[in-house]
């Protein structure tokens, strides 16, 4: 099972065109797929959009009142972590204004059903681009990679900040377990790049995959704020380098690691069982 967790906020001129785009996808590929959307607060009509479309299982988080993308994320995974995790399974995350297109998603899944704990969409890696933006929030969106960058700790990737990516889904909830309550203390949209340290921190083993990010194709104006972003990521650097980033929960980690053994010997076992 392939299970979408989608931010939504006002998204109703996007979402229709985003679900049914992930529709054709899992046909497609011969995918079971299922949706959770999380609501944040939306007063155009998003969870009315999404309650009505019923090609694909799904499962409607509602908000009250705007929590921000860290609460969103919370909330979204929190819905998924009550389903029976599989080794199988992917958990795959993406923003509902479909700036990320669908045609790499083949080969996102393809590497995280060879190994890999997390597979990023990544406009920045080379054959990555971005597109119908202007040219100061490039420029702000590339002193913000800078930053990123030299954060301690970080893993060595192109993009940090993608909303788009693909989990294995024993690995999050690894991650989920070891982390408990203190897995997002980020607020904002900070918070996917607190998440992408705390995996690194936990051995993850991660690959990038290009994206051409178009925001063209997104109708209405984007919900980033973009200064209070990377004044977000300057925190988080400082975080990190005077050690008040999280750690894994002290009596978790011994049976985490353990754990991550067992799942490395089954993804090997299973890599070799599809070469034969």
């Amino acid at each position: 099972m392939i299970y979408f967790v989608i931010p939504a906020y006002n998204e109703v001129e996007n979402l229709p065109e985003l679900l049914t785009s992930i529709q054709r996808w899992a046909v497609e590929h011969g995918e079971d797929c299922h949706l959770i959307a999380v609501d944040d607060g939306s007063r155009d009509g998003t969870a009315a959009v999404f309650s009505a479309f019923g090609e694909l299982p799904a499962t409607l988080v509602r908000h009250d009142v705007n929590q921000g993308i860290d609460g969103v994320f919370r909330s979204g995974f929190q819905a998924w972590n009550r389903f029976r995790v599989e080794r199988e399974d992917l958990v795959v995350t993406i923003e509902a204004d479909n700036t990320s297109s669908l045609e790499i998603l083949a080969a996102m899944v393809r590497l995280a059903r060879g190994g890999r704990d997390l597979v990023l969409a990544s406009c920045y890696a080379p054959g990555g681009e971005i597109v119908g933006t202007n040219l100061r929030r490039k420029v702000l969106s590339f002193c913000a990679n800078l930053i990123l960058r030299c954060t301690p700790g970080m893993p060595a990737v192109y993009t940090f900040s993608s909303f788009y990516r693909v989990y294995r889904a024993p690995f999050l909830d690894r991650a989920l377990r070891a982390y408990g309550s203190r897995f997002i203390e980020e607020r904002g949209f900070v918070c996917v790049v607190e998440m992408l340290l705390k995996f690194g921190a936990l051995g993850a083993r991660i690959e990038e995959v290009p994206l051409r990010l178009d925001g063209q194709r997104r109708k209405g104006a984007s919900k980033m704020n973009v200064f209070r972003t990377i004044r977000g990521y300057l925190l988080l650097f400082l975080h990190a380098a005077t050690g008040r980033v999280a750690k894994p929960l002290p009596d978790q980690l011994a049976q985490e690691e353990r754990v991550s053994g067992k799942e490395a010997a089954a993804v090997a076992g299973g890599a070799r069982a599809r070469r034969q």
